[in-house]
């Protein structure tokens, strides 16, 4: 049995003005994650990606469909069940800043997780654990009493993944972690989760656009189209011989690290099946 197992999940959301149609974000997704595995899920801005990540977290809850953690279905779960089982299961999120809440210290930031899941923790525990997280994501102790605002980008980030980790989670979902970075913190945070990743053994969802760093990260590479995923394989396989028309445009349309290399862009129209308007860069009709 996998980590995760998403079997044939619908997401659909309303219409986002009168006389609209609705959205349908997640179409009959199904994927599998394994223990200690990176699964990164690539595709255009209103693909499904980042539906697809918080539907896996119960974060929104699905249509049609079942989402299974560790052998348990998270759609069956209580709101006390669903609680404590945050615990194994966290997100960082594409804009650290946004995700963490201005007024509260880092230190209380990174301790709310204990102090929800672990309520029996004493103030002296909870900071020795505070601290030496902070020291493990790279921030000095002396971080713990200041704001989000007064940190960085990169810093906020390294804050985002201390919160997440500081309660071992077997899982989580990195949604777009670093492409509100600069480049050179963006490899830091790279390198930053695949070391806490070794270390601790955990699953990653991780949710880009960029093909240069799932190919770094990644042990396999599902590709979604309007909220389907049409090709699913191993990062090298994917990248050497794509299966799927779609996959070959994005492929064809990254840049390279060389300038002087050029690639023969491969024009995509689209699945006439899925949308009636066919497939224009940066416009498909699902959620993000």
């Amino acid at each position: 049995m996998s980590l995760v197992e998403v079997d044939a999940v619908h997401k659909t959301f309303p219409p986002r003005r009168r006389g609209g149609n609705p959205v349908h974000a997640l179409r009959g997704v199904s994927l599998r994650i394994e223990e200690a595995e990176t699964l990164a899920v690539i595709g255009e801005s209103g693909s499904g990606k980042s539906t697809l990540g918080r539907a896996v977290l119960r974060l929104l809850d699905v249509d049609q469909g079942t989402v299974t953690f560790a052998g348990k279905d998270l759609g069956a779960l209580s709101p006390q069940e669903l609680r404590a089982q945050r615990a194994t299961m966290q997100i960082v999120f594409q804009e650290p800043y946004e995700s963490l809440n201005p007024r509260l210290s880092i230190g209380a930031i990174v301790a709310e997780p204990l102090e929800i899941h672990n309520p029996r923790l004493g103030t002296k525990e909870i900071r020795r654990q505070v601290l030496e997280t902070l020291d493990r994501v790279g921030l000095p102790a002396t971080v713990a009493n200041r704001l989000p605002g007064e940190l960085s980008g990169g810093q906020q980030q390294r804050v985002g993944i201390g919160r997440a980790i500081i309660s071992r989670p077997r899982f989580m979902v990195l949604d777009e972690p670093t492409s509100s970075l600069d480049l050179s913190i963006r490899a830091q945070i790279l390198a930053l989760l695949a070391e806490l990743q070794q270390e601790y053994g955990m699953a990653y969802l991780f949710v880009s656009h960029d093909m240069h760093t799932v190919e770094w990260v990644s042990d396999r590479i599902a590709v979604m189209y309007l909220g389907e995923v049409v090709e699913t394989a191993p990062t090298q396989q994917l990248f050497s011989a794509p299966g799927h028309a779609y996959t070959q445009t994005l492929l064809s349309a990254r840049l390279s690290a060389d300038p002087r290399e050029r690639h023969a862009y491969k024009a995509f129209a689209g699945d006439t099946s899925v949308t009636t308007a066919g497939f224009r860069p940066g416009a498909a009709g699902g959620q993000e």
